[in-house]
């Protein structure tokens, strides 16, 4: 009996050695991996979880589907995720604010953004357009504030709702300029509104400001990057008038937490591949956007600086939701 005993267990160490690195039953991936975003279809970052997931398809050689799980500042798509099993097969794809800017705005939060998830990777980032209706007597940032200072609280601009990047976006450049702008906050989009005049300026990432500008329904008044759009190098940044005054979005891959190291490492090799590869390269120029692809370390560390200035603007600002 002792000497099958020992033979099983020489069997049992035999076949551990061989056991997929993350501990399952089979190789990860073996089943459709999910990318949920919190965004509605067409919008922000569904776009690009799409592009992402058609190429990690063919990089993991399974499926990768696109679920969208919008509503409540991103909570409910981030919620989603937060909960599920930390096996890899259920991915967020989303900007940072449901991590830097969310936990500050409401009072009860369904997941903790510390510890409930970890990121993959900072995948891609740009900043936005200032844009104004083009009967408004501007053509830049310094006729705007002058304006603005003559009128104070008259002049509109429209955010995708309060506590929103474009709504705290307009918030730092009031604060730099010294004015007093009127705040409208919308559900989704502004853009038809912001054509027709009804509000007089917007904040828009490019990928959805572009198409607007080389029509003319809008003018572009800066750019909150920290260097010039290569998608319109002639209108100047914002920090150009208000050094330091930068506003970025970024878009980046999470995991529940606990989701085995080696998954993580594999999802961040092939992610940041793709995003390094002259297919999504033209897309993103295309777009407006570059391309980052850091470790996962290196995400984090981005995640927490950034946190720690939303908070201080948000309580300066005294911003609530709910």
């Amino acid at each position: 009996m002792k000497r099958i005993a020992r033979s099983l267990l020489a069997v049992l160490v035999s076949a551990s050695a061989f056991a997929p690195a993350w501990g399952q039953g089979s190789p990860w991936p073996s089943r459709p991996i999910k990318i949920i975003t919190p965004t509605p279809v067409g919008v922000g970052s569904d776009i690009f979880a799409r592009a992402y997931a058609d190429r990690l398809s063919r990089a993991l050689q399974t499926p990768v589907v696109v679920e969208n799980r919008p509503g409540a500042l991103a909570s409910i798509g981030t919620d989603a995720v937060a909960k599920a099993a930390p096996d890899g097969y259920t991915i967020l794809f989303s900007t940072s604010n449901p991590f830097t800017m969310t936990p500050f705005l409401l009072s009860k939060m369904p997941y903790d953004a510390k510890s409930d998830l970890v990121p993959v990777t900072q995948a891609l980032k740009g900043g936005s357009f200032i844009l104004a209706n083009a009967a408004v007597p501007v053509k830049n940032i310094p006729e705007l504030v002058a304006l603005a200072k003559k009128e104070p609280g008259r002049i509109s601009f429209a955010s995708y709702g309060s506590g929103t990047t474009s709504h705290l976006g307009f918030e730092l450049f009031q604060e730099a300029a010294g004015i007093e702008l009127l705040h409208v906050p919308y559900k989704q989009s502004a853009a038809p509104d912001l054509m027709a005049g009804q509000v007089q300026l917007g904040f828009e990432p490019p990928v959805s400001a572009l198409p607007n500008i080389k029509s003319g329904r809008v003018k572009a008044l800066a750019y909150t990057g920290s260097k010039r759009s290569a998608a319109l190098p002639n209108v100047p940044t914002l920090s150009e008038s208000y050094p330091g005054v930068e506003v970025f979005t970024w878009l980046g891959f999470w995991v529940p937490a606990r989701t085995p190291q080696a998954i993580v490492d594999r999802l961040n090799k092939e992610i940041v591949a793709i995003t390094h590869s002259p297919e999504m390269g033209r897309l993103l120029s295309d777009a407006g956007l570059d391309p980052i692809g850091s470790t996962p370390a290196e995400a984090a560390a981005v995640i927490d600086r950034e946190a720690q200035a939303m908070s201080r603007l948000i309580k300066a600002k005294n911003i609530r939701i709910d």
